[in-house]
């Protein structure tokens, strides 16, 4: 009767391992995806204050005045502007 008592008690013990198996796995994968998503909240934190730079950056005058110049060609009054062209080999010499 000893020996079934132990049976018994042992297969109970395995019983329960096996439930809560998954549930053990599930929580280290819970645990990883936490860790993943604050590395993106972190990420995204970072990308946010540097758009938040950049807008104040484009509200003072010298950098409007800067893309106004190289991306749209604009200049000053009573300023003249000059074009250089080169040629491909120049291209290439100059790099």
């Amino acid at each position: 009767m000893k020996r079934l008592g132990w049976t018994l008690y042992f297969l109970l013990v395995a019983y329960f391992i096996f439930l809560i198996r998954q549930d053990i796995i599930d929580n280290l994968e819970l645990r990883k995806e936490k860790l993943r998503v604050e590395e993106k909240v972190a990420a995204e934190g970072k990308f946010a204050l540097d758009l938040k730079g950049r807008l104040n950056r484009l509200k003072g005058d010298d950098l409007i005045e800067e893309l106004a110049r190289t991306r749209l060609g604009l200049i000053k009054k009573g300023e003249t502007a000059y074009k250089v062209i080169m040629t491909n080999e120049q291209m290439t010499n100059y790099k």
